[in-house]
């Protein structure tokens, strides 16, 4: 099993900001799991909240639809810009903790500005950015805050914290799709500043628990230097590889699987039910993770989780009904658990705790930013070219391929 996180290295502070042996850090504290799994929660929550309804609550505000997809087209790419230097910010300024609880309550705070903001298309537009810079690194950030604080422990433990996301999400999306059907589309930007006060608070009780970044003249007795630009090279960049190839197939298959739906018949309520139930999938595979990788090994359980999703690639072009569609939607969120969890927690393991912050940051830019923005656009033109067979059968080659490229850095923590 993979429970080598940075066994055995020494690290020089000035070198890689914020680092410490493990050694040197408090011992997780029974309190840490249930704490950790509030922050997914509400991160979950927060996202499902918004980010379903959100091009509905712009068009409501008197945006266009046109408009409204430019918006959102911003918000994408300032996030994917504002991860990395929020990592940067983490491990050389303020530490994890810090970092994280900012970003929660600036995003709070940016929910409450976007909501002020009226009918005024410039005024929408700039706190609509505004919000996407200061919330992009919140996933990022938690997932460096759980590798550093369980430890060794994280192989362990992420995936049964990192559930809570997606049982958040799931939630959130359901409850909140009935109640805006019901109420006004308004209240998407008071749940939302909610969530995220909820996890600037909860991570206000941890903080006290990571150590925060060292002076650059604060070294520790016989540490070896280390080459930050050695580290994220190497296996780091086979992960960042399969990210990238994987993310590209899921970016592609979840922007034309709205279209697919409608096509065989199926209507909002599946296009949303297809959102819920992948979510759910995700559940049961990130509980167990631990257990199967210490069953089959780290690698098998990258490439299961990518076999999985290549099926329900596969699924999604040959079934001609919606519910069918909706159902293999379960068999796409149970992969996806898989690979999500294995990529975390092999940068966990690759990188020492200085870079954790930067490494995780990059993955999420590349997993959830670049590779999708390059997915969408690819789906949307191939859906209009193509077979529906031919186009998720290449996303599922895809997925498959980005998980098994992974699998290099996977190999080479496996040895650290």
């Amino acid at each position: 099993m993979e429970t080598v996180l940075f066994r055995s290295r020494r690290f020089k502070t000035g070198d890689v900001g914020p680092a410490m042996t493990l050694s040197s850090r408090p011992e997780p504290s029974p309190r840490d799991l249930p704490r950790l799994q509030v922050i997914y929660t509400a991160i979950g929550a927060g996202v499902g909240s918004l980010l379903p309804f959100l091009v509905l609550y712009l068009t409501w505000r008197g945006l266009s639809p046109t408009q409204a997809g430019l918006v959102i087209g911003m918000m994408s790419a300032v996030g994917v810009l504002a991860v990395p230097a929020w990592g940067l910010l983490a491990d050389r300024v303020l530490g994890v903790t810090r970092a994280l609880r900012l970003s929660f309550l600036l995003a709070a705070a940016g929910g409450v500005v976007l909501l002020l903001a009226g009918r005024s298309t410039p005024l929408i537009a700039l706190s609509a950015v505004a919000l996407a810079a200061v919330r992009a690194p919140g996933e990022a950030l938690a997932d460096t805050l759980t590798v550093v604080l369980l430890r060794d422990a994280a192989t362990r433990f992420y995936g049964r914290v990192r559930l809570w996301a997606s049982i958040g999400f799931a939630v959130a999306v359901a409850v909140w799709g009935f109640v805006l059907s019901r109420t006004s589309l308004a209240l998407v930007l008071v749940a939302y500043p909610t969530a995220m006060l909820v996890a600037a608070g909860t991570v206000g009780a941890v903080r006290a628990r990571v150590p925060a970044p060292r002076t650059s003249s604060t070294t520790i007795p016989n540490a070896a230097p280390v080459d930050n630009g050695r580290v994220l090279v190497g296996p780091f960049l086979w992960v960042l590889g399969g990210a990238l190839v994987f993310g590209i197939g899921m970016g592609a298959s979840i922007t034309v699987l709205p279209l697919r739906l409608t096509a065989v018949g199926g209507g909002v309520g599946m296009v949303g039910a297809a959102s819920v139930v992948g979510a759910v999938g995700e559940v049961p595979l990130m509980m167990f993770s631990d257990r199967l990788r210490g069953l089959w090994g780290a690698r098998s359980v990258l490439l299961l989780g990518g076999g999985l999703f290549a099926v329900a690639m596969l699924l999604y072009g040959v079934l001609g009904v919606a519910s069918g569609i909706v159902a293999a939607c379960a068999v796409r969120g149970a992969g996806y658990a898989l690979v999500y969890v294995g990529f975390v927690l092999t940068v966990g393991m690759l990188l020492p705790p200085g870079l954790q912050a930067r490494g995780q940051a990059l993955l999420q830019t590349t997993l959830m930013g670049v590779a999708p923005i390059v997915g969408a656009s690819l789906g949307g033109y191939a859906f209009s070219h193509t077979s529906s067979g031919l186009l998720f059968g290449t996303c599922g080659a895809l997925v498959l391929g980005g998980a098994g490229l992974a699998c290099g850095g996977v190999r080479h923590a496996r040895s650290t």
